[in-house]
């Protein structure tokens, strides 16, 4: 066996997380030609070339410390060996707290989470979960959803709504919203739409959710006005999606009030089914107020609606869904970026679904809330 020449300093690209899969490129030494390790117990790690003929270390190390091994190698056919320290940082979602939140005084008690599912003509499931923002500090989940289907007159209903971080009373403004979304909407759609009219639409779905959205504001105006608090503490945006299967294919139409994404899967069309709406500065929202749908042609831009003979699957969700799965307004636009999404959810039971907005998405921990519409038929 020949004796080692040299004894050199190893240097990673990247130091490693606990129990994450990390990729490292070995920078130094350079020009190694063959790599031998005695990896430690505690790390399933390997080393390879690749396609550049560097060096890599990859797999994962399962505590948080300083792992320090050596091995041995050949450049320029001489035996060297190498020290190499590998820093492993603690799994930043260990971190996080899941505090319960201290209901004694506090009004509105809401659960950390919900999770409904509904079969009507289509198949209807939707889940809502707090944030790690929300449990890190014992705060309780803001956002709501109710799905609905009226089996007289074949209307599926879903709605969402994400209250207002700074607003201290928004998870009930929320839950204000979506009651009355599901309470009143049945009764206006079989009033003004017991059919999908095939003229005068606009002015139908102007009736019912043009209508209707107006009656969700009204209702957290009363509750603001009875307990003497401000309009403002139970601010919160809102999101409609209704669904009926005619003889023409599906009918769809939304409407909303602040951030958020609805979108329609089906084939190559285009998924959005809601305008963008911002507030005055970056990262702010509207919020459900009267004043943003005031004039009747501002309503009306805020309806969308669709018929196609297909469709795959129609989904309404707060920001903490819709922020961390499209980058951009450009990405929401794209259809293979929704189909992506739905491939990637975990519809198999509604406490699947709502275990699935858990997800681990770096920078991203507000409450999250989805629900979705689905052809009867299995879709996979």
């Amino acid at each position: 066996m020949r004796k080692t020449a040299q004894y050199l300093e190893g240097r990673l690209s990247r130091a490693a997380t606990a129990g994450e899969y990390f990729e490292a490129e070995l920078l130094e030494p350079a020009g190694l030609t063959r790599i031998e390790v005695d990896w430690p117990d505690d790390a399933d790690l390997r080393f390879a070339q690749n396609a550049a003929g560097a060096w890599v270390i990859s797999g994962i190390v399962r505590q948080a410390k300083l792992y320090e091994f050596n091995f041995r190698g050949t450049i320029n056919n001489k035996d060297v060996a190498v020290n190499l320290r590998l820093p492993a940082s603690p799994d930043p979602w260990s971190i996080w707290k899941d505090l319960p939140v201290d209901w004694e005084g506090l009004p509105y008690p809401k659960d950390d989470t919900d999770q409904a599912e509904v079969a009507g003509d289509l198949h209807m499931m939707a889940a809502s979960h707090r944030g790690r923002s929300h449990a890190h500090k014992a705060l309780p989940r803001d956002d709501d959803m109710r799905i609905y289907h009226d089996a007289a007159t074949g209307w599926h209903i879903a709605t969402v709504a994400d209250g207002g971080g700074s607003a201290p009373f928004s998870r009930y403004g929320s839950q204000t919203a979506v009651e009355t979304i599901i309470t009143e909407l049945p009764l206006l759609l079989a009033a003004h739409m017991p059919d999908v009219p095939e003229a005068g639409i606009e002015e139908a779905l102007h009736a019912t959710l043009g209508t209707v959205v107006g009656m969700a504001s009204d209702a957290i105006d009363e509750v603001a006005s009875s307990t003497g608090r401000r309009l403002q503490d139970f601010s919160t945006t809102l999101l409609v999606g209704i669904a009926r299967q005619t003889d023409a294919g599906y009918f769809f139409a939304s409407i909303s009030i602040g951030d958020g994404l609805i979108g329609l899967i089906a084939d190559n069309h285009p998924p959005l089914m809601m305008s963008p709406d911002s507030g005055s500065f970056a990262g702010q929202t509207s919020f459900l107020r009267k004043e943003a749908f005031a004039e009747h042609d501002a309503l009306i831009a805020r309806i969308h609606h669709r018929t196609l003979p297909d469709f795959t699957a129609f989904l309404l969700m707060t920001d903490g869904v819709s922020d961390p799965m499209f980058a951009s307004e450009r990405a929401a636009e794209s259809p293979d970026a929704w189909v992506t999404l739905f491939g990637r959810i975990d519809r198999s039971s509604p406490g699947a679904l709502c275990d699935w907005l858990n997800f681990k998405v770096k920078g991203e921990h507000d409450d999250r809330t989805i629900a979705i519409m689905t052809p009867k038929r299995p879709i996979s």
